[in-house]
């Protein structure tokens, strides 16, 4: 892979891993209760009527859902980072080949060639 390419990729997952930090420091502000700026009372369970209550408690459960995503996307973020920093960044984490650009393009954090994704798939269904 071309030092261009790879710069351009490296900036691409910088920015991604800001927007998922700053999206996860918002779903903590919602979990913590400390969400000024939202108005929602989502998880404290104070709401008078017993159907605002669920509908707060299903809120908040699915904040933390998102937020548990957005954690493992940040760790694969991560990860492909750390493999730019080791040079083995666009190659297939099983069969060593490199990662076609495309699939790179689309999923910048992939540590598998399309191939082995399949494979892989076919595995666990």
């Amino acid at each position: 892979m071309r030092k261009t390419e790879l710069q351009r990729f490296r900036k691409m997952l910088e920015d991604e891993k800001a927007r998922v930090m700053r999206s996860l420091a918002q779903h903590e502000k919602i979990i913590k209760h400390t969400d000024d700026q939202s108005g929602l009372e989502l998880g404290k369970a104070h709401s008078n009527h017993m159907a605002d209550q669920g509908s707060d408690e299903y809120q908040y459960e699915t904040t933390i859902k998102f937020a548990n995503t957005e954690g493992r996307y940040l760790y694969n973020i991560e990860e492909a980072l750390g493999r730019i920093e080791d040079g083995s960044y666009g190659k297939c984490q099983d069969c060593g080949k490199a990662i076609a650009l495309p699939r790179l393009k689309r999923l910048p954090y992939t540590r598998l060639c399309i191939e082995c994704k399949e494979q892989e798939e076919a595995q666990q269904a």
